[in-house]
């Protein structure tokens, strides 16, 4: 609009000025209410939690930190704007996690951060997890074992800082055997049959500061007594429905005892110790040939139980190894089955971030191909299969070709491992490929050659300072993202 200085009528320039001036006011209030919304909109990018502390992003509901990301979990950042997501090292599966380590950290958390790690043999040892137990104590805090499985559940079972002892018959059932049920979330259970049949634990670092057992009920439960620190408890587990029946105690002792009273069957799923004091439990519940599908034979009222009692905080998924070495998998329907896993124990357990592991490295060498010399076996050469054996190595584990006669790993450990990676994209879980820190394929077989060896004679299994060296690495993978985290909860 342009007001035309020469006009001869002085009331229509007034009205045209006056429109001018209402046209500036116009801008002037609309520029500012942009300005403030724009401003809102940063604010709600980057808020402070009042809960935590901890700078958040709100600019959608979740609460996750604006954060950057490896390779492995790419995805489309929230807004083409937001280039620190794009430059800064990822730790935003991990969130959770993180926030209940620096709450620990910072004296404003009194509660327990609790990591479940559920796996196979590598887990069921107690060697990889119990330095990683350790490890987290040493720097957070020490809340004691928490949850174990009843003593004896397989052959060489073992637990930090406890003893086991048993009397009389107890018949244990394992899930991956596929022994009917019902199970929890340790996946075994013990049974007596008969009068005065005992299980215990004693803990050897000293007393733990209260103690408790998980029975299964069933309409034919018996009797037991147990006794813990000076006091006794005695309870049925007769029920009409199957579900998980508990006894706690709050007092300090060192030896945890369950006795049957009757000759009624009485079923343990799990027994717990620790210290009433901020700090970590590491929870390991491995069981030797387990896979991921093993879980899918747990009872889900009973896990959902358990999950309700743990609370964990990460939830680490340690499967892989056994599928490997499975031949005949079909990757794209494991593929889907373990993602169903992740979730599922997403929605258990929402308060929980999830770690996915890629299985460590593994080797075989066919048994009609192996030297019956065991030392001619162990100097035997690795080396990784060809893309032609891949594609041929079932025809040529018939016909027994010579071809395969070295270690190598069987061909569906590396899809198995590739797998779990693009899981833990599409889930929003971490994921640690820990055949790495052996330096990928054929790195175990240096493992096993060492001096003193970090691995066993069968290329498989780890021994205990192969389990160490790995614990660490991935402890110390986890802290740098946890201190990227810190830091950007600070700013």
């Amino acid at each position: 609009m342009k007001c035309q200085s020469g006009s001869s009528d002085a009331q229509a320039r007034s009205r045209c000025l006056a429109s001018l001036l209402l046209v500036a006011l116009s801008t002037a209030v609309l520029t500012g209410c942009f300005e403030d919304e724009t401003r809102s909109q940063d604010a709600a990018v980057t808020q402070l939690d009042p809960a935590t502390g901890e700078r958040v992003d709100r600019t959608h509901k979740s609460d996750r930190m604006v954060v950057a990301v490896r390779p492995e979990h790419v995805r489309p950042p929230a807004k083409a704007s937001d280039s620190a997501s794009r430059n800064t090292p990822n730790s935003e599966p991990l969130s959770k996690f993180f926030r209940g380590l620096n709450a620990l950290k910072t004296g404003h958390r009194s509660a327990p951060v609790t990591i479940l790690h559920l796996g196979d043999s590598h887990i069921a040892a107690d060697r990889f997890a119990g330095s990683l137990r350790a490890l987290f104590q040493e720097r957070f805090g020490d809340a004691g074992r928490g949850m174990m499985m009843p003593g004896f559940p397989f052959p060489y079972y073992r637990a930090r800082g406890v003893d086991f002892a048993r009397s009389g018959k107890w018949t244990a059932a394992n899930s991956f055997k596929k022994d009917p049920g019902p199970y929890g979330v340790t996946g075994v259970r013990l049974t007596a049959r008969e009068k005065g049949a005992q299980l215990s634990l004693t803990g050897t670092a000293g007393p733990f500061e209260w103690a408790a057992v998980a029975f299964a009920t069933s309409p034919k439960g018996g009797k037991a007594k147990v006794s813990f620190g000076g006091d006794e408890q005695t309870l049925s587990t007769r029920a009409d429905k199957t579900r998980i029946k508990r006894v706690r105690f709050a007092v300090k002792g060192r030896e945890l005892t369950v006795t049957t009273a009757d000759k009624a069957p009485v079923s343990i799923l799990s027994w717990s110790a620790g210290q009433n004091r901020p700090g970590v439990r590491y929870v390991n519940l491995g069981i030797p040939g387990a896979s991921a599908d093993t879980p899918d034979r747990w009872n889900e009222a009973m896990v959902d139980d358990d999950l309700a009692q743990l609370k964990p905080d990460l939830i680490v998924l340690g499967y892989g190894t056994n599928e490997g070495f499975q031949d005949d998998l079909d990757v794209a329907s494991y593929e889907k089955r373990v993602a169903d896993l992740v979730n599922r124990f997403k929605a258990h357990a929402p308060q929980a971030s999830v770690l996915i592991l890629g299985p460590p490295d593994g080797l075989r060498f066919p048994r009609y191909a192996r030297p019956r010399n065991k030392r001619a076996a162990a100097s035997a050469p690795c080396k990784p299969l060809s893309a032609d054996e891949r594609d041929r190595y079932e025809k040529l584990k018939k016909e027994k070709s010579r071809r395969l006669a070295r270690w190598h790993a069987p061909p569906r450990l590396a899809d198995v491992r590739a797998a779990l990676r693009r899981i833990a994209q599409e889930t929003r879980a971490h994921f640690w490929d820990w055949s790495s820190v052996m330096g990928g394929e054929c790195g175990i077989h240096a493992w096993a050659k060492a001096d003193p060896p970090l691995a066993a004679s069968d290329r498989v299994h780890l021994r205990g300072r192969g389990a160490k060296r790995s614990a660490q690495a991935l402890f110390d993978e986890l802290m740098r993202n946890y201190e990227i985290h810190v830091r950007l909860a600070s700013h």
